[in-house]
């Protein structure tokens, strides 16, 4: 158990946490977000063809990680919409574009 008292959080901190919940609170936030983790490698393995390659992968999926942990610290109940709103539509499903 960790018996350091917590510490307020400074207004800076206070802003950080304002500002990320404002943008998971909209479906654009979400989707930049979620492009964001992705481009990251949060969702695929680190392993390259070398120790470099997977030194730098394992670099960005932990950027990815960081907002992932903000994500459940701070909005837990979005993580699920948010990957609602980005699961890829069949082709089948997605409307069909028109030259007219």
């Amino acid at each position: 158990m960790d018996d350091q008292p917590r510490q307020k959080p400074t207004a800076q901190q206070l802003q950080d946490i304002a500002d990320f919940k404002w943008l998971m609170s909209d479906h654009r936030g979400r989707r930049f977000l979620w492009k964001t983790m992705g481009e990251c490698r949060l969702f695929q393995s680190s392993i390259g063809p070398t120790d470099a390659v997977t030194n730098y992968n394992e670099g960005q999926r932990n950027v990815g990680l960081l907002l992932l942990s903000q994500v459940n610290d701070l909005t837990p109940e979005l993580y699920a919409v948010m990957a609602a709103e980005n699961v890829e539509q069949p082709a089948d499903d997605q409307p069909q574009e028109t030259d007219e």
